[in-house]
C-alpha cells in the first residue's frame, strides 16, 4: 500500500510539473502572439540563457534577452512579415514547444524549466523537433501587388540619380553621417562625400552606359530591395541600404555573389544557407577568426563588420561542401554574411 501511495504522489507531482511547463510555454506563446517581451519578465530566471540554431553566440541574462526580444518584436511590427505562434505537445520528449510561423518559414522554441521559472530557450528548425514537418512556402504575389517600401523607393531614387546625374533627391534621403562601404576596400563618411564619390564614379566609368544593366531587385538574403548594376564583362554589383527613422544610415556596394566565381553558391537573391526546397542545410561552426573591415555590416542594427563575431563555417549541400567565413551580430542574434572560400566535392 505504501508503494502505491508513493507511486500516486509521484504521478501527481509529475502532473503538476507538466502543468507548470505547459503554463510557462503558453506564456512564451502569448508573448510572441502579442509581440510583447514584458509578458515574459515575471517567468524568466536571472541567469536565463537563449540559444539559436542559426547563431553561434548565446544571450546570457534576463535583461539582455528582454532587450534583444523587444528589438526583435519592434522589427516584426514594423515589417511586412507577421508571425503566428501556437503551442504543441512533443510526445517523444514529453514536453511542450512553441511553433513560430513567419510567412511559411517555421521554427520551434523549446523551453527549459527549473524551479518553476523559464531557465533557457532554444530556437531551431521545426523539422529537428517534429521530423517530417513540411515547410509551407509562401505563394508568390504578382509584381503589381507588391507594396512599395522605403528600400524600393530609395533604390529607384538612386537609379534615377545615376541616369540623370542629379543626386538632389537622393541627398534628401541620406543622413548627415551616412557611411558608404565599398566592399573589401574602404568606407566613405558623410552625405556630401558619398555624393561626390558617386558623381566621380559616373565620370570615371563613363556611366550611365547603354551596355550596363540597371535594375531594382529584391534581395532575399537581406529581405529588401536593392539596386543591381551589371556592366558588360564585370561582376554584378548591388547597392544596398540600411534605413533608420526614414534616413539612409549605411550604404553597401558589394559584388553578388561576394565570393570568387569559381566557388559556386547561392547568391544574395536567395535566402541564406538554405536548400532550394527551403529547409536548412547541415552545418557547423569552427574556430573564431579575426574580424574583417569593409565587409557587410548587420543590416538590422548597423553594427560594422569589424565589430561582428567572425568564425569558420562549413555546411553541406549534398554532393558539395562549402567552407568559409561567417559573420554574426551578437546584438541581433543573426547571421550577417557567409562567404565561401573552399568548395569540396563529397566522396560517394
Amino acid at each position: 500500500m505504501k508503494g502505491f501511495v508513493n507511486l500516486q504522489k509521484k504521478h501527481e507531482c509529475d502532473k503538476m510539473k507538466k502543468e507548470v511547463v505547459k503554463k510557462i510555454t503558453e506564456i512564451v506563446c502569448q508573448a510572441w502572439k502579442e509581440l510583447d517581451a514584458s509578458i515574459l519578465a515575471p517567468i524568466l530566471s536571472e541567469d536565463f540563457t537563449y540559444d539559436s540554431f542559426w547563431v553561434y553566440a548565446t544571450i546570457k541574462g534576463k535583461d539582455d534577452y528582454l532587450d534583444y526580444l523587444t528589438g526583435k518584436f519592434e522589427a516584426i511590427r514594423n515589417g511586412d512579415k507577421p508571425v503566428s505562434a501556437e503551442v504543441r505537445y512533443l510526445e517523444s520528449k514529453g514536453k511542450y514547444v512553441v511553433i513560430l510561423n513567419q510567412m511559411g518559414n517555421l521554427a520551434a522554441l523549446e523551453p527549459q524549466i527549473q524551479d518553476d521559472m523559464l531557465q533557457a530557450l532554444w530556437i531551431g528548425p521545426v523539422e529537428f523537433v517534429f521530423p517530417g514537418t513540411q515547410i509551407i512556402k509562401k505563394p508568390k504575389q504578382p509584381k503589381e501587388e507588391k507594396t512599395e517600401t522605403e528600400y524600393s523607393k530609395f533604390s529607384k531614387l538612386f537609379l534615377d540619380a545615376l541616369m540623370t546625374k542629379d543626386f538632389s533627391k537622393v541627398e534628401e534621403y541620406l543622413a548627415e553621417d551616412v557611411i558608404q562601404i565599398i566592399y573589401d576596400c574602404k568606407e566613405i563618411s558623410g552625405k556630401q562625400e558619398v555624393i561626390s564619390y558617386w558623381q566621380g564614379w559616373l565620370e570615371r566609368w563613363n556611366e550611365p552606359d547603354p551596355a550596363t544593366k540597371y535594375e531594382v531587385k529584391f534581395c532575399k538574403y537581406y529581405d529588401r530591395d536593392v539596386l543591381s548594376m551589371q556592366a558588360r564583362g564585370y561582376t554584378n554589383q548591388y547597392q544596398m541600404a540600411r534605413i533608420e527613422d526614414g534616413k539612409v544610415k549605411q550604404l553597401v556596394w558589394c559584388p553578388n555573389p561576394t565570393q570568387d566565381p569559381m566557388i559556386r553558391y547561392w547568391d544574395l537573391d536567395r535566402e541564406p544557407l538554405l536548400w532550394r526546397n527551403g529547409s536548412l542545410m547541415a552545418h557547423h561552426m569552427g574556430d573564431d577568426i579575426e574580424p574583417c573591415p569593409y565587409r557587410i555590416p548587420c543590416m538590422r542594427c548597423g553594427c560594422k563588420s569589424e565589430k561582428l563575431q567572425w568564425g569558420e563555417y562549413m555546411h553541406d549541400t549534398g554532393p558539395l561542401r562549402y567552407s568559409g567565413e561567417l559573420s554574426e551580430c551578437t546584438n541581433c542574434m543573426e547571421a550577417v554574411e557567409f562567404r565561401p572560400t573552399i568548395l569540396m566535392r563529397q566522396q560517394e
